[in-house]
């Protein structure tokens, strides 16, 4: 990947074509990337990826990144700027979102590999739509799987070079702190309650031991 200054974005290829993109930060500290895709005669706004942690506060596997398809919240019908990424008309919009690990991109200089690595997901979870939202969905077709998949590569390589990165993840990391307080408060709950229940049959079993006792 080859990125260039232009006009206040910088510019990717991908074996689909070259994206202009200019970067900005979420309320939660998402990094947000408004993409163009470039034409010899122009540019035309396509859309808009936002990648930012694992939105799970407490993720079975560390470090992966959550590659959004669109601004706004987790449901569809909350989201603006889906981006147009897919081949076919019917089905030009890509939806939902996609959990990727970086490591997939690292390079083990001892292994032999025909090819540049790229971030995994599975095409049966990558769905296309032909409007924003309402739309019925369907999986993605190869084409535009491959063409995503070639598209969001390129993107956690930005992300993960960009110096901003790492302060935008802190602060996500305090956004997801309020969920994990929700997660852990009635697990504690649960807990004391347990703890009381048993500190009661425990008085009641002593009360019974020591009537044995002085009998």
């Amino acid at each position: 990947m080859e990125g260039i200054f232009m006009s206040g974005t910088q510019t990717f290829t991908t074996q689909t074509g070259t994206y202009s993109y200019s970067v900005s930060e979420g309320e939660n500290g998402e990094t947000i990337y408004d993409l163009s895709r470039v034409f010899q005669d122009g540019a035309l706004p396509v859309g808009a990826i936002v990648i930012h942690p694992d939105y799970n506060p407490f993720p079975e596997v560390p470090g992966l990144l959550n590659v959004q398809f669109g601004k706004g919240g987790a449901e569809r019908d909350e989201r603006t700027d889906v981006p147009m990424l897919g081949e076919e008309l019917e089905a030009a919009f890509i939806i939902g979102h996609q959990l990727v690990n970086p490591a997939d991109l690292d390079v083990d200089p001892e292994a032999e590999k025909e090819s540049a690595p790229k971030v995994r997901f599975l095409r049966g979870h990558l769905r296309a739509a032909a409007t924003e939202v309402k739309s019925p969905s369907t999986t993605a077709s190869k084409a535009t799987f491959l063409a995503v998949q070639d598209l969001v590569t390129e993107l956690v390589k930005i992300y993960r070079a960009d110096k901003a990165t790492a302060k935008r993840e802190a602060k996500y990391g305090k956004f997801l702190d309020a969920q994990r307080a929700e997660v852990l408060a009635p697990q504690i709950k649960e807990v004391d309650d347990l703890i009381k229940a048993l500190q009661l049959k425990k008085a009641q079993l002593t009360e019974k031991l020591n009537g044995h006792k002085a009998a």
